[in-house]
């Protein structure tokens, strides 16, 4: 009960403990936990009772919770927007403090003093597990725990890869050993931005003989350009292979390599433009370029393909600004590491059940919570309690919203999450 009163609020945009206090004056809450909303001296003490196993427990919890409504999607969903493929990015953030009495505050690499967090969302943005460490933890350390844990399902790696629909994005912070391995363990698809000190990807470029071809555009991305007036960029690629040293040569992995021309400015070093320079006599300008490795089998998709369904990996960071600033999460409000890693885990939970409502809503277009609050949560009505009934009077285009809401629920049996 204690939890649930700290998702409500979560929900209702709680940043400190004792925000949850808050809900005690939502009639809607008061019925719901029959007059016993605690106080917040009671779920800090709540919190501070976690230990490791209860964290791993909920972290299970939020991976099941996680699959059973991407399950759920998959048949209320019309064709269009039904989830297919299983598709896990991983990232690491760091949550800046100034003051000194937080367990676990420390220098990063950028001078931050923080607390660090790794976590996993799925595509539609559903989160599978949250990590909450020292802020002088490095990127990537304790991936593949996580990975397990967000991949957790009962398949085995032959079934995985039979069917070919789990699949697992990450920068270059996890491109290392015990990465790839989990992977190829669980029998996992994925795209890893390279690391030219693991792969040596940029010394490979001169040694090996690399064909090149240009990025194809779609029409409707050339239409684009010519109304904005803007020229496409000039994109190339190619592919390489790497065999790891750690496995013997008994692995070969492709890298997929892009390059980008970009343009030298015509500008000075002060920033100032230089009157000689003429663009009609020359283009001057260089290769960017960027390299993934994967385990995709080349002879299927195109190197365009591979590349493409990587970039959008960049997606993860915005459920990652929707936890900092949507849920309060760019703060914690307790002194204990691992209280704190409890109310991330909650806001998680939280952050889960109103995207589910989001993508139900509007599965084109999701909303985040800051509008979804609006809709749903911050609505004036009244609690009436009559002949022994309970009736809660609120406005009709709210009162529309919800039964939009539960007819859609109610098209399929709504997963229950264990807590086993």
């Amino acid at each position: 009960m204690l939890a649930l009163m700290i998702i409500a609020g979560q929900i209702h945009e709680a940043e400190t403990l004792t925000d949850i206090a808050k809900i005690k004056g939502d009639p809607a809450l008061e019925f719901l936990f029959e007059d016993g909303v605690a106080a917040a001296r009671t779920i800090g003490d709540f919190l501070r009772d976690f230990e490791p196993e209860h964290i791993e427990k909920l972290n299970k919890f939020l991976n099941l919770m996680s699959r059973s409504i991407f399950n759920h999607l998959q048949l209320v969903q019309t064709k269009q927007y039904r989830p297919k493929n299983l598709i896990i990015d991983m990232d690491s953030t760091s949550h800046i403090h100034y003051g000194e009495t937080i367990e676990g505050l420390a220098w990063n690499f950028k001078s931050e003093w923080c607390l660090d967090s790794q976590v996993s969302f799925n595509s539609l943005g559903f989160c599978h597990g949250l990590q909450l460490r020292p802020g002088n933890t490095k990127s990537g350390v304790n991936a593949p725990e996580l990975i397990r844990l967000s991949f957790k399902d009962g398949k085995h790696q032959r079934q995985r890869r039979l069917e070919g629909r789990d699949f697992f994005r990450a920068d270059s912070a996890y491109c290392y050993q015990d990465v790839f391995k989990v992977c190829l363990e669980l029998g996992l698809l994925f795209t890893i931005t390279a690391h030219d000190g693991t792969t040596g990807w940029k010394k490979l470029l001169d040694k090996e003989p690399l064909v090149w071809q240009a990025w194809e555009y779609s029409a409707e991305e050339i239409e684009r350009s010519q109304d904005l007036g803007i020229e496409l960029s000039r994109v190339e690629l190619s592919r390489m292979h790497w065999r790891p040293s750690w496995s013997e040569g008994s692995l070969m992995f492709p890298i997929v390599v892009k390059r980008t021309w970009q343009k030298e400015k015509p500008e000075d070093k002060q920033g100032q433009r230089n009157l000689f320079y003429q663009d009609s006599i020359e283009e001057k300008g260089g290769w960017v370029y960027y390299a993934v490795v994967t385990n995709w089998d080349l002879s299927r998709h195109s190197l365009q393909e591979v590349m493409e369904h990587h970039n959008k990996r960049g997606n993860g960071e915005n459920f990652i600004k929707e936890e900092k600033y949507g849920f309060k999460l760019k703060n914690f409000p307790c002194r204990s590491l691992m209280a704190n890693h409890a109310w991330a885990l909650l806001a998680q939970v939280a952050h889960n059940l109103l995207r589910w409502m989001a993508l139900i809503e509007n599965p084109e277009r999701p909303h985040y919570s800051k509008k979804l609050r609006k809709q749903y949560v911050f609505n004036p009505g009244r609690l009436i309690r009559h002949a022994r009934g309970v009736v809660l009077k609120v406005m009709r285009p709210f009162y529309e919203e919800v039964t939009k809401m539960r007819e859609a629920w109610q098209a399929t049996p709504i997963p229950v999450f264990s807590t086993a």
